[in-house]
């Protein structure tokens, strides 16, 4: 197949090994003419996974437009707070496209990804579940949901990333899937915010935390009922909140030393889309009835020192 990918970081390189391993015509988009030019000549990215050499790479660059010609399918890698700077010009983005990304478009509209794209023209799949960047590029065994409306789309993500290390658990609840994507970044800097509590402080809250994120799903995605706890759905909340790849956790542990915001965001120095996906939800009306979800938007909007995270934790588990 000839195949799309939009994106340079880490996760777009683990998914560029799988579909490059599996055969494919692969036209990669990167953000920089030096990270294209270091891939091509080199077949390595110039500052992520230096140890890794990547099969030969048909077609690389910074042009959109050549990045998306006469291919089959496009696989959409960007952080969410990136899709409008590097989509936003186009008008019309027909065909299949998968959306690896998890976190909310920031605009005029506040989308999830798919809803983005659709509004484009797109037919959408949705692949996410825990999914680390770092031991998806190792051949770690991975367990992700691809959710689609449609058997035949399922087939094609199989046919672009399964093997025997990187497993597509087929699921019709796209909007959930997609939704437990957001949601469990913004659960993990929670997490991250009582790490020095120790391990069973930390058990006891992400039991909590399921609890509730089932209860969100259910106020934003009522005509869904995906299977909770299974690898694409509660294994991507444990994996965002206790791993230690997890920027969205290791911004939760700063916040929990007394770091503002953006000083913990500087520190991490890479993208936290928990943070971003924050400012999509201030709005949502009923975000007062969930404390733990509540308590985490007030502290990112600057309503509630971060220290205060700690003293809704030891309620939630009253």
């Amino acid at each position: 197949m000839r195949v799309a990918l939009i994106g340079g970081g880490s996760w777009g390189c683990a998914l560029a090994r799988l579909i490059l391993k599996k055969g494919h015509l692969l036209r990669w988009w990167v953000h920089a003419e030096d990270i294209a030019r270091n891939l091509q000549e080199k077949r390595q990215h110039p500052f992520l996974f230096p140890e890794v050499v990547f099969p030969e790479i048909p077609w690389v660059g910074t042009s959109i437009q050549q990045a998306l010609e006469e291919v089959d399918a496009c696989v959409l890698a960007l952080p969410a707070r990136h899709i409008e700077a590097v989509l936003g010009g186009l008008p019309e983005l027909p065909g299949f496209w998968i959306s690896c990304t998890k976190g909310l478009v920031l605009g005029a509209l506040i989308q999830r990804p798919s809803q983005y794209l659709r509004a484009k023209g797109a037919e959408v799949a949705v692949l996410s579940g825990p999914s680390h960047a770092e031991e998806v590029i190792q051949d770690r065994p991975t367990w992700v949901a691809f959710a689609t409306s449609k058997p035949e789309l399922y087939e094609v993500g199989e046919t672009l990333f399964g093997q025997p290390t990187f497993r597509l658990l087929p699921t019709p609840f796209l909007n959930a899937l997609e939704w437990v994507g957001i949601l469990k970044n913004l659960y993990a800097i929670l997490l991250g915010v009582v790490s020095t509590w120790g391990e069973n402080a930390r058990a006891a809250l992400a039991a909590v935390v399921l609890a509730e994120m089932q209860e969100v799903l259910r106020a934003l995605v009522p005509e869904e009922s995906p299977p909770f706890l299974s690898p694409g759905w509660a294994g991507d909340v444990l994996v965002t909140a206790f791993s230690m790849y997890s920027r969205n956790q290791r911004f939760g542990q700063l916040l929990g030393q007394g770091y503002a915001p953006q000083a913990a965001l500087h520190k991490v120095g890479m993208v936290v889309e928990g943070y971003y996906a924050a400012q999509g939800l201030q709005a949502w009306p009923r975000q007062s009835e969930f404390p733990l979800l509540a308590a985490v938007l007030q502290v990112l909007a600057g309503q509630r020192p971060p220290t205060s995270l700690r003293e809704a934790v030891t309620l939630a588990l009253r």
